[in-house]
């Protein structure tokens, strides 16, 4: 197996050749640490800073001690240690690679690093070069093993270089030690500490100021990497031809130069062409195997190496219809070019397009089928294959054709007077943009709107609507780039949201009538002409219940109403709503109005029983008005006339007459008293012979 994993060691000894950079960057034995806080766990990484460290942990492993040394702020005066490791944590066994490295390269790694063959041991006699030779191989075996894992956890975690730890609360702040299992004879190896909490987030910052210098074919990008060493291991450079879709410059993560004085490192790109301006982005892969985010992109485009370039010198228009064009080749170009591309474009910026190819020492050339705006640009190949540029030169026919009238006009407008028009893009090749105009009215002259030339057919406009003008009206033309204008397209028409509450309406009359026991209402409607409903809602002022008593559209030329659905002894008064089309309303509040029509209803199954047992009558009954002050009792025995007997109080609706002598005949009869001594009518009569 190690033989096949020495494959995949050679790829990555290729994509960090030529790096300035060392893990052991002190000569000193120790253990460095990392803490990532993250969902309820703090992730912990660590890495030796020589190999004798690295040799120490890999053959005897780590320990991993937790310290909590705050509580909600408050410093805990004799911190104990929590052994995360029960027992040291090592390396995985190579059996245990070998079968994770079937899903995981980098594991594959990982196991030839571990447990492949290192430098062969030097004897004195060998002398100084190869014991520095034998230590650069056994460093390059110990700093690519660092670099694996910080490019992927599970490569970290399978070489005892990682630890989860998820017993862990918010609030508290600890102080981790990670030391080897055991310390060598006559060296001490540093023990790691670090301090961290659940609220400390480990945010990945994006690589700051990248810049980019062009060449012949290649790219050299550099970003500021001092504030961000501890954060990223390496980064992925990707690229893009039309800036939108980026594509990373190497299959593997790349680690740039050490920082210069300035702080930036840098990487060179080789570009495939210098025809293409080439858009470039770098994201960093922290030591958790984390992406940050991306950087700013930057633009650039190779730089020939030949130094001289064709120069235009001549363009003859002929007959409005096609375009000659000459130029030089100065120096020992017309040797050096296999061939020439005619390119054109209807902007200086290009995209440029072929429209001819000549051979490499031509000197002139004739458009038969030209825009009307033309940018030439002659590309020259060289023998070896390079790509060189003249400075693009324009050409223009003269045009006097307007474009199409713009179609497909719409719109609308919203509820705050946001004017949102679009129509159909014209399709001339020539086009600069459009023009919108605007008017109150069809028939006056319309005013142009837009401040300059639209470049899409899209537009977006502010009116007010406290005006009593209900539309608006918009026009469109195009523009070609000669400043050609189109006729007017048809015009849109457009209605303003009516946000203007209808006029109110004038309650005349509010009145109890005791005749028609009711309050009638009379009024005077809305004098707006968009009115499209009226609502009259009665409110009882004892506990402001609100009931709509009637719902009417303008069909109904009602001004009257009569209200008897009432609770006499209440106090009500009335609203009177009008709504418009656009919802906007108004309304119109009555008077108090107390309705009182001196009599109520009587008490209802008044009703009595004999009992036998108690020799008494018992009387009883039902009444559910409010405001019942008492209740009054008459009685008459035989024939003589009704007398008020008794009277009971509010809450009771029973009664027993205890005076009463075998062989009489008793009638009963009751009415109830309310508040303000308004009396109930007269129930009906109970008679009971006992």
């Amino acid at each position: 197996m190690h033989r096949i994993l020495l494959t995949l060691l050679c790829s990555v000894m290729l994509f960090c050749c030529g790096i300035d950079r060392s893990y052991a960057q002190e000569n000193v034995h120790k253990i460095a640490g990392l803490a990532a806080p993250k969902e309820g766990m703090i992730r912990l990484r660590w890495s030796p800073s020589s190999y004798i460290a690295w040799e120490i942990g890999n053959k005897y492993g780590y320990t991993v001690e937790r310290f909590t040394i705050s509580e909600n702020g408050v410093l805990v005066s004799h911190p104990k240690p929590v052994m995360l490791t029960r027992q040291p944590l090592k390396p995985y066994l190579l059996e245990r690679m070998e079968a994770l490295a079937e899903k995981d390269d980098r594991i594959a790694i990982m196991a030839e690093l571990i447990y492949g063959e290192g430098a062969k041991k030097v004897t004195p006699e060998e002398g100084i070069g190869s014991f520095l030779e034998n230590q650069n191989i056994n460093d390059w075996r110990m700093g690519m093993a660092l670099l694996n894992a910080d490019l992927s956890v599970t490569a970290a975690q399978s070489a005892a270089l990682y630890l989860e730890d998820t017993d862990v609360k918010k609030g508290e702040r600890y102080a981790y030690r990670i030391a080897p299992a055991r310390q060598p004879q006559n060296l001490t190896i540093d023990t790691a500490y670090i301090v961290t909490s659940l609220e400390e987030t480990f945010l990945l910052a994006k690589p700051q100021e990248l810049a980019i210098v062009c060449a012949d074919s290649t790219a050299t990008l550099g970003w500021v990497t001092t504030y961000s060493c501890s954060m990223y291991s390496a980064y992925v450079i990707e690229r893009a031809v039309d800036g939108k879709n980026f594509k990373p410059v190497s299959a593997l993560p790349v680690i740039p130069t050490a920082p210069d004085k300035n702080g930036f490192s840098y990487y060179q790109d080789s570009l495939p062409d210098n025809d293409n301006r080439y858009t470039y982005r770098i994201k960093g892969i922290s030591p958790f195997g984390e992406y940050g985010p991306y950087s700013q992109t930057v633009e650039g485009m190779g730089v020939p190496a030949v130094a001289d370039r064709p120069v235009m010198d001549t363009i003859i228009v002929a007959d409005n219809k096609k375009i000659t064009l000459q130029w030089t080749l100065p120096g020992k170009l017309s040797q050096q070019l296999s061939q020439l591309i005619i390119t054109r474009a209807d902007n200086s910026r290009g995209p440029f397009t072929p429209v001819g190819t000549l051979k490499g020492n031509a000197l002139t050339f004739t458009d038969d089928k030209p825009l009307t705006s033309n940018y030439y640009r002659i590309k020259g190949i060289t023998k070896s294959g390079k790509a060189i540029y003249s400075f693009p030169y324009f050409a223009q026919l003269i045009d006097s054709t307007p474009p199409a009238v713009p179609v497909g006009l719409a719109g609308k407008i919203d509820s705050v007077g946001i004017v949102s028009l679009q129509w159909t893009a014209n399709t001339e090749i020539d086009l600069r943009g459009y023009r919108v105009f605007r008017a109150n009215s069809n028939k006056e002259e319309f005013v142009e709107v837009t401040r300059e030339i639209l470049a899409r057919p899209l537009f977006a406009d502010t009116v007010t609507l406290h005006t009593l003008t209900a539309h608006v009206f918009y026009k469109v033309i195009a523009v070609d780039k000669n400043y050609n204008p189109s006729e007017y397209s048809p015009y849109i028409m457009l209605r303003r949201p009516d946000t203007i509450a209808p006029s109110r309406p004038l309650i005349t009359k509010a009145y109890r009538s005791d005749s028609l026991h009711a309050i009638v209402l009379e009024w005077i409607n809305s004098s707006s002409k968009d009115v499209v409903k009226y609502a009259l809602y009665s409110i009882n002022t004892k506990d402001s219940t609100r009931r709509e008593a009637a719902v009417w559209d303008t069909a109904a030329k009602r001004e009257r109403y009569v209200d008897t659905a009432l609770t006499a002894g209440n106090t009500y008064y009335y609203e009177l709503m009008v709504y418009d089309d656009a919802g906007n309303h108004a309304k119109e509040i009555s008077g108090d109005i107390w309705f009182e029509t001196g009599k109520r209803n009587a008490v209802k199954n008044f009703k009595g029983i004999v009992n036998t047992e108690k020799k008494h009558i018992e009387l009883s009954w039902q009444y559910n008005q409010p405001e019942v002050k008492q209740y009054r009792i008459y009685r008459a025995k035989n024939d003589n006339p009704f007398i008020l007997y008794t009277t009971t109080d509010a809450g009771i609706q029973q009664w027993t007459d205890n005076e009463v002598f075998l062989g009489n005949v008793y009638k009963y009869k009751i009415t109830a008293v309310m508040k303000g001594d308004v009396k109930a009518e007269m129930s009906r009569v109970v008679e009971i012979k006992f």
